[in-house]
């Protein structure tokens, strides 16, 4: 439940929920209209807009030090976005706005807490339709270059288990940012597991792209993405150090969303 998969397409659920959200939020503003409460629907987008250059600015000035370019503090692919100043500055813009438009005081308010209410409620709703993530399975598996890891032996610190392949653009881009964090991080260990291809393949990869993570192990037969139910590549788990997942990215990841993931590793109170 962490994305919906339609095909070959894996969509993160939170830029779905916001856009039913605002659809909600449109209807409301429709219904206000036609009632006679003024038309609150031109204020909808631009006020969401504002919602999101302020959670993403706010994250972004977080983890400053992780954005080397402006172009990468753009780059919204990573879903690096601070939900609480998000919903502070939407609240603030209708507030300034109701008080501008004095004929928009009651149906803008209305209309965007309509829109608001069904973005909580459905994540709510998704948060409880959660099923229980299983803890590290166990299994042993192959490290690139000779011998096995048991997975169990992972516990006992916090893990990032990042499962990618060779083919995945989104993995071949965020690859090099994790051998770097692996070589760098303390107290927080970086396996890079491969699903599903053969060692040579792998080996040959890397060798190509000048990277040396010093942790990359094989699934041949895509076992941990079948234990953890992983909609897609390139998936993250934060695992705390009693072997039970934390936290889920579905997706491509920058070095800010690794350092908050590592970060809230760091804080669990398994660690």
């Amino acid at each position: 439940m962490d994305a919906l998969r339609l095909g070959p397409l894996v969509l993160p659920w939170g830029p779905l929920v916001l856009a039913l959200g605002y659809t909600v939020a449109m209807f409301a503003a429709g219904a206000a209209r036609r009632a006679g409460r003024g038309d609150p629907e031109p204020a909808l987008l631009p006020l969401l807009v504002l919602a999101l250059v302020a959670a993403r600015l706010a994250f972004v000035l977080q983890h400053l030090a992780d954005y080397p370019t402006a172009l990468s503090m753009l780059d919204i692919r990573d879903r690096g976005f601070d939900a609480w100043a998000g919903w502070l500055a939407g609240l603030l813009g209708v507030a300034f706005w109701a008080w501008r438009r004095p004929a928009l005081r009651r149906s803008l308010p209305a209309s965007a807490a309509t829109g608001a209410a069904v973005v909580l409620a459905t994540l709510g709703l998704l948060q409880l339709a959660q099923p229980p993530r299983p803890p590290l399975p166990a299994i042993n598996l192959p490290r690139l270059g000779g011998g096995e890891l048991a997975l169990q032996s992972l516990r006992g610190r916090p893990v990032v288990l990042n499962l990618w392949a060779t083919w995945c653009p989104p993995c071949r881009r965020e690859l090099p940012m994790l051998a770097q964090a692996a070589r760098r991080e303390q107290g927080v260990r970086i396996v890079l597991v491969d699903e599903g291809e053969p060692a040579a393949r792998v080996a040959d990869f890397l060798r190509r792209e000048n990277l040396a993570p010093p942790e990359v192990l094989l699934d041949a037969h895509n076992v941990l993405m079948a234990h953890y139910r992983a909609p897609g590549f390139p998936t993250t788990l934060f695992i705390a150090a009693d072997g039970r997942v934390q936290r889920m990215h579905i997706g491509e990841l920058s070095a800010a969303t690794l350092a908050q993931g590592v970060a809230e590793l760091r804080r669990s109170p398994a660690s």
